[in-house]
């Protein structure tokens, strides 16, 4: 069970439509972060799963995709469908707030 890859330009054009969710560590997060995105560290996931609706679409992003896909395994192993993988900061120039 694969997640779905989504395209950094996808997910600013559409993120209105996800739940973002960056699973870089608060320090990686702090120094700027996707717009309306909240910050749970892909190994802290499953300890905060109560931050995630689990019926709306997600999007995770770190910098290069690797803790994404471990956290969407993560969530994909109690029940979560909806999961998509987006572009890391390193792969896109996302329009990062602080």
């Amino acid at each position: 069970m694969f997640s779905k890859i989504m395209s950094g330009e996808d997910l600013e054009r559409n993120k209105d439509n996800f739940d973002i969710i960056d699973v870089r560590t608060k320090e990686e997060y702090d120094e700027g972060h996707v717009e309306s995105a909240i910050n749970i560290p892909y190994d802290e996931i499953l300890e905060h799963l109560d931050m995630i609706n689990k019926d709306k679409p997600t999007v995770l992003y770190c910098r290069s995709n690797s803790r994404a896909e471990i956290a969407s395994l993560s969530l994909k192993s109690v029940g979560f469908v909806y999961i998509y993988i987006a572009d890391g900061v390193s792969l896109y120039d996302y329009k990062l707030v602080k």
